[in-house]
């Protein structure tokens, strides 16, 4: 069979007892002498508090603890700015390593025209001076068929004369002619 719960319902008490009542007197007398003691020692205490409060030293560390926050106010403002300058400084030397690296490039690129043109130079130079000496053999050749002309021409020989008579006109242009073509190749 299953347990029957039966439920009660607590009966008012209307009397107190003695022993009852003298026991809360003696709770609310202990309560009171507690207070009392209580009182005037959280009353020295918060007199000790407000002369410790008040006192030279706690105002002299109040100021200096102020004075600690304002000098760390500034100091952090300060790293704050430089923190901005060296990033400024960086994007600078960024873009002066970027200029850097485009003026090496275009003085590489001076440079290897410069050699360039010292080279065409220098050639330009050999086949003037090979020029000037196919120059030189021409007028050479020219002077040396002149005075062959000359002796030829001193010693009668008619067909010599003939053919210097009709070679004659035709001898300087055709020289110009050779040394231009020197000149220009």
């Amino acid at each position: 069979m299953a347990p029957t719960f039966y439920h009660h319902w607590p009966e008012p008490v209307t009397e107190k007892s003695a022993s009852m009542e003298q026991s809360q007197w003696w709770g609310w007398k202990w309560l009171s002498i507690g207070l009392t003691l209580l009182a005037p020692a959280l009353f020295v205490a918060l007199i000790v508090f407000a002369v410790r409060a008040n006192s030279k030293a706690c105002k002299e560390g109040l100021l200096a603890e102020q004075e600690c926050r304002n000098v760390t106010r500034l100091l952090e403002l300060q790293l704050a700015q430089t923190r901005q300058h060296l990033l400024g400084a960086k994007d600078e030397a960024a873009t002066c390593n970027q200029t850097v690296v485009n003026l090496s490039a275009s003085l590489e690129m001076e440079k290897a025209q410069g050699l360039e043109q010292l080279r065409g130079r220098e050639e330009l130079q050999r086949e003037v001076e090979k020029l000037k000496k196919q120059l030189q053999d021409a007028s050479e050749e020219v002077e040396r068929l002149r005075k062959e002309k000359e002796a030829w021409s001193k010693e009668g020989d008619p067909s010599f004369s003939s053919s210097s008579k009709s070679l004659g006109p035709w001898m300087v242009p055709m020289c110009l002619f050779l040394g231009l073509t020197a000149l220009l190749a």
